[in-house]
């Protein structure tokens, strides 16, 4: 290759849109393999600017090394150091024996390093190296963001400018059809229907897209009931997650709103005296069978309710519970699963209600309404002066057990929650009168 050829390379090299630090590579390889191939000798005929620096350096490399006992790298990567803009090594050392090098920044001011052989100087320019390309590509992906976010931003109001808006009543109706009423039971869906009925009378055909969260905050505010407040705000906040998945909102407003979490009241069991007053009280109700099962299974009244005489084993004594009865606009409907998946269990019941239950006419034991049975219960407790729902039943059941000392566990599946948070915690009462009966134990501990 002719020494004219020879530069016509280096200019396309250092005119491509390669690293500074790559083109500088394949000079010097380009260089060290012609200087092969003609000899020292011919070096004048090499591309003059490349070849000035390269054997003026090859002088001062000679001495030095007399000088350092051979420190100096190879010969590549010392003209890749050297011949790299904006860096330089000295080829001698100074005369306190230290190799000088430095780096120039960004601001044109330089950085120097030292080091006792040429190595350790171009080792530590090689590290610094590094360092500035890193912070150099963090420092363009910061600066990108907002430039993306700035397109994202621009380029939605354009995408829905060509769309129409979505009235919150119709958008609401479609996602409770769609999307809930596939997958949650008739009660579930009659729940949610009347959570978001106050967000429907308030919105009403307002668009989506023009709700924000002080809308939904004062809609929240104007709801008394803590309960119905807070399932407003659960019902209407999946909702706006269901649209902001679609991309017709770019955020849920109901992520800015703020309500004080609605806390459950404490139920009480019934004490012992309690619950002994109630069964003698419940003893002439057409009703004191249902109330003893329930009170000695832990059975919710839905569950109860659907028993047929094929859930019972009469031999063993023990019960299945895997349906529920609901009634819906006084209709009675049977529920193929309980409340939840670990609703369905076997429960032992005693004895002498076994075979009262047994002994009832037709398959469905208990073929009353759940008004009929509230109603009932109501009239009991009001006779014998106790606070009570048919929900206490089952609180009493729980409590019942732990004083018996069955685990934990034992506990969780046999009232067929899904969580020992659940029983342990909401259903259990820790009575004064079970814990003076512990109290000589709790004392001997200590």
């Amino acid at each position: 290759m002719t020494s004219e050829e020879l530069n016509g390379v280096i200019k396309m090299i250092r005119a491509s849109a390669m690293d500074e630090r790559e083109q500088d590579k394949f000079i010097v390889a380009l260089l060290d393999s012609a200087m092969k191939r003609k000899g020292k000798a011919d070096l004048e005929t090499l591309p003059d600017a490349e070849t000035n620096k390269r054997t003026e350096k090859e002088g001062k490399r000679a001495k030095s090394e007399e000088n350092t006992g051979g420190n100096l790298p190879d010969p590549k990567e010392r003209q890749m150091l050297i011949n790299m803009a904006g860096t330089s090594i000295t080829s001698v050392p100074r005369k306190d024996g230290r190799f000088q090098g430095y780096l120039v920044r960004e601001d044109g001011r330089k950085k120097y390093f030292y080091g006792r052989t040429y190595r350790e100087v171009a080792e530590k320019i090689q590290i610094e190296l590094r360092r500035e390309q890193t912070l150099a590509k963090r420092r363009t992906r910061e600066a990108d963001k907002p430039k993306k976010l700035s397109a994202i931003a621009s380029e939605r109001p354009s995408r829905r400018a060509t769309e129409s808006n979505h009235p919150f009543d119709a958008y609401a109706e479609n996602w409770i059809e769609k999307y809930k009423a596939p997958n949650v039971k008739i009660t579930s869906l009659q729940c949610i229907r009347t959570s978001v009925k106050p967000a429907l009378e308030a919105f009403g055909g307002k668009p989506l897209e023009e709700i924000t969260s002080d809308d939904v905050q004062s809609l929240l505010l104007s709801i008394r009931a803590p309960r119905s407040r807070e399932l407003c705000k659960i019902n209407l906040s999946q909702l706006f997650k269901k649209a902001v998945t679609q991309r017709i909102l770019d955020v849920n407003p109901c992520d800015a709103v703020e309500i004080r979490k609605y806390k459950k009241a404490h139920k009480s069991a019934l004490t012992g005296e309690e619950q002994g007053r109630f069964l003698v009280g419940a003893r002439t109700s057409p009703h004191a069978l249902l109330f003893r099962l329930m009170l000695s299974t832990g059975l919710r009244i839905g569950e109860a309710l659907a028993l047929t005489k094929s859930d019972i084993d009469f031999e063993n004594s023990r019960l299945t519970v895997c349906k529920n009865v609901i009634f819906l606009k006084g209709q009675r409907i049977v529920q193929d699963t309980p409340k939840s998946e670990a609703g369905n269990r076997t429960i032992p019941v005693p004895q002498d209600i076994c075979a009262e239950l047994q002994g009832l006419p037709g398959d469905t034991l208990f073929p009353c309404t759940y008004n009929a049975a509230k109603k009932a219960l109501e009239k009991i407790a009001k006779a014998n002066d106790i606070k009570m729902t048919l929900h206490t039943l089952r609180h009493t059941y729980a409590t019942r057990l732990e004083e018996a000392g069955i685990p934990p566990k034992v506990k969780q599946y046999l009232l067929g929650h899904s969580s020992l948070e659940m029983t342990q915690n909401t259903y259990t009462d820790a009575q004064s009168a079970y814990v003076e009966s512990l109290s000589e134990r709790v004392r001997a501990a200590f």
